[in-house]
């Protein structure tokens, strides 16, 4: 498919984040992918080898301590401590 550059982005170079100036200025800003910018700049897109997904052994996780409960006893009685009269 042709793309039909027309107005102020005709003499655009298409990158990875955006459309820019001959010179480098950056005209118009997005994520553009290997497929698009090839079309717009009128080249081959890269070919990407698909590669098999490699099985890993699964690790358990390392369990996590159980936190510690104040219990109310404890609670009364640091409070108690502070308020005695």
């Amino acid at each position: 498919m042709t793309i039909n550059k027309s107005g102020w982005l005709k003499d655009a170079i298409a990158k990875e984040n955006g459309y820019f100036s001959p010179k480098g200025e950056k005209l118009k800003g997005g994520r553009l992918t290997p497929e698009q910018i090839a079309e717009w700049n009128g080249t081959e897109a890269p070919v990407v080898e698909e590669q098999e997904p490699e099985q890993e052994e699964k690790k358990a996780a390392p369990k996590k301590k159980a936190a510690k409960k104040k219990t109310a006893a404890k609670k009364e009685s640091t409070l108690g401590k502070l308020f005695k009269k």
